[in-house]
């Protein structure tokens, strides 16, 4: 299992992070995702490759 954590100031921002992240690791098996919202947007992706 692996973890992947992203941050981004706006909404938009935390789109475009997670879309990347999806489209370079598209055979990745998503297990869980974590999202906290507040000053910044922050998600935890938990996967295996």
């Amino acid at each position: 299992m692996k973890v992947k954590t992203l941050s981004a100031m706006t909404e938009k921002g935390m789109d475009k992070k997670i879309n990347e992240f999806m489209y370079e690791n598209g055979q990745a098996e998503i297990i869980d995702i974590k999202f906290s919202a507040g000053n910044t947007f922050a998600v935890l992706i938990i996967y295996k490759d």
